[in-house]
């Protein structure tokens, strides 16, 4: 996975991570950093770009990374990240979002601790509190995060059609 942090493009493998940085020459105008060989990111869209770095779900732990290293974000809970469900195509499940106004980061992702683990899908959230440095873990099977950009004009309930009338989407006023 891949995120933008500042001018840097933070680029996590699955067992390093690295940036893409320009550099302005003519011949090679963007050169590779490594800024860790030990973490990486497992799960291509739990990236969260955060004031400090760039945050992601790591198979050793949940991580900050910027241009000046990486760092782990759960000190308080270090097992937890151990228990993400990381086999069986699980890590294309993790989702992260950044709730600005609650000040609030979740992830889903699929726990492996708990008893009924022959699903395929989230049965976890995982909510930081980044204002007070609290985590929280919620039993719920959200199957994936991400913001959305609300467009008014028609909707089902403004409509007037019934459903055996051939209109499309275009002609709706």
């Amino acid at each position: 996975s891949a995120a933008f942090f500042r001018n840097t493009l933070i680029v996590f493998f699955e067992y390093s991570t690295w940036q893409l940085r320009y550099v302005g020459e003519y011949g090679l105008p963007f050169i590779w950093e490594r800024i860790s060989s030990d973490f990486g990111a497992v799960s291509t869209y739990s990236p969260i770009v955060f004031d400090q770095g760039v945050m992601a779900v790591s198979n050793r732990g949940l991580i900050q990374a910027s241009a000046s290293g990486v760092s782990r974000l759960d000190e308080q809970i270090p097992e937890e990240a151990f228990g993400f469900e990381i086999q069986n195509k699980a890590p294309n499940f993790v989702h992260g979002v950044r709730d600005f106004e609650k000040e609030l980061i979740y992830w889903n992702y699929l726990d492996s601790s708990e008893e009924s683990t022959a699903q395929n899908y989230p049965n976890t959230v995982l909510v930081f509190n980044y204002r007070n440095n609290t985590w929280a873990k919620f039993r719920d099977t959200i199957t994936c995060f991400g913001t959305s950009q609300f467009q008014f004009g028609v909707t089902w309930d403004s409509l007037t059609t019934f459903w055996e009338s051939t209109i499309s989407w275009d002609n709706v006023d």
